[in-house]
């Protein structure tokens, strides 16, 4: 059964105008109504997601920055995000700077530009994203440290004999991809759209699957011990959540699976063991005692 569907921006959930058609808006909503989540998974800005997110009537939840930023349509709070090492994102920037190339700084939940950019780009894209970013005339990299922002992102566009490809592509903890011939993106080491939709999935799964055994057991006591692991996930989830929202005062909660925490980390995979238990109970007997024959 389908639980979620992921959708490009370009080329997949915009037309060749770049619009989102009637009959996309009703096929998500259709989709939607059956109980299927649909979300966003582009290498687009928070802030672009999160307008077409809403004209197309998709779920809050998107992948943006190419997978560096799992952010939340509603708030534009970042539920996750993966940086570039400051010192790697210096020399990245150091790279690209005064090359004539039309390029898009994000820093964490902030859009730098410089004044050709900027002007180039709010006339190619007439998306308040770019005529609300910060444009800097100084230097960007003392612009960043003076503010204490780090690199999420770099994208380049406009003059590709300019590239500097070959000495980012020698940069550790990076990658650079490149959607077509004339533009290019840095991005964190590990960091594509599918990793984060990996992330967004696996606490659904895990919390599905406990319910699962729950449905199963194979007498009240398990049915409560693996609905209650089901519950215990949920609200641990909701809290990591509505922190990073402030929407919860900031409480010494994991992320499940995720966060650092040696005792969270135990306890989770001693829950996760009695719900193993309670699935191996679920089995008929001669499945369960084939061991002994």
């Amino acid at each position: 059964m389908i639980r979620l569907i992921a959708l490009d921006l370009d080329g997949t959930l915009l037309d060749p105008a770049g619009q989102i058609t009637d009959e996309t808006k009703a096929a998500i909503a259709q989709a939607r109504q059956a109980g299927i989540k649909v979300v966003l998974s582009t290498g687009r800005s928070v802030q672009e997601a999160a307008d077409f997110s809403a004209q197309a009537g998709c779920d809050n939840l998107s992948v943006c920055l190419g997978g560096a930023v799992l952010s939340d349509n509603a708030t534009g709070a970042h539920l996750r995000r993966w940086d570039i090492p400051a010192d790697v994102s210096r020399k990245a920037l150091e790279l690209c700077l005064n090359r004539d190339i039309e390029l898009m700084i994000f820093a964490g939940e902030q859009i730098v530009l410089d004044p050709f950019s900027q002007q180039s780009l709010s006339k190619t894209f007439p998306y308040p994203v770019f005529h609300n970013a910060a444009v800097v005339s100084e230097d960007p990299i003392a612009y960043l440290e003076e503010h204490d922002l780090p690199l999420t992102k770099i994208h380049g566009d406009w003059n590709r004999p300019a590239y500097p490809l070959e000495e980012l592509s020698q940069l550790q903890d990076v990658e650079l991809t490149s959607s077509n011939d004339h533009d290019f993106e840095l991005v964190p080491a590990g960091v594509n759209k599918g990793r984060t939709l990996a992330l967004l999935a696996l606490l659904s799964a895990v919390v599905l699957r406990c319910i699962w055994v729950a449905r199963h057991a194979s007498s009240p006591f398990y049915a409560y011990v693996s609905m209650g692991m089901a519950g215990m996930l949920i609200v641990q989830i909701a809290a990591n959540v509505g922190m990073c929202l402030f929407v919860f005062p900031v409480m010494g909660l994991t992320l499940p699976f995720i966060s650092y925490g040696g005792s969270s980390i135990i306890t989770l995979y001693a829950a996760m063991g009695l719900v193993s238990s309670a699935k191996a109970r679920a089995l008929p007997s001669w499945l369960r005692d084939r061991g002994a024959l």
